[in-house]
């Protein structure tokens, strides 16, 4: 196995809605393939795999991973956003409105920054 047909395997499971499954191979696949051109996509999917499991904690666990571990990479913003979201859904509104806070100072004029932005006036940040 080569690691592109690693993630489309994970991807695979994920696209069959077994979400479980697809988080730990998505697990898998960022241990076996560190700082991997799909790396960071694939933490990302696995906090998307997780939260669609109900693992509300889990997911929040993957996307600070995700960001953690690539700042500024592609999928970076989103996961900082998924993050803030998770916290939220949490009941962690203080943290959640401060991470939620950095999409847009960090990551001005993405998609993720107005999703964050809307988050924000949802939780009812300052």
């Amino acid at each position: 196995m080569n690691e592109q047909s690693d993630f489309d395997r994970a991807k695979g499971v994920l696209g069959q809605g077994d979400f479980r499954g697809a988080a730990d191979l998505f697990a898998t696949f960022a241990e076996t393939y560190p700082g991997g051109p799909l790396t960071g996509e694939a933490m990302y999917l696995r906090g998307e795999a997780l939260q669609s499991a109900g693992d509300v904690p889990g997911a929040a666990r993957a996307w600070l991973a995700a960001f953690s571990a690539d700042p500024a990479g592609t999928r970076a913003a989103d996961s900082l956003l998924g993050l803030g979201r998770s916290l939220g859904a949490l009941g962690q509104t203080v943290e959640a409105c401060a991470t939620l806070a950095e999409v847009p100072n960090r990551f001005p004029g993405v998609p993720a920054a107005t999703q964050a932005q809307t988050a924000m006036q949802g939780l009812g940040c300052q």
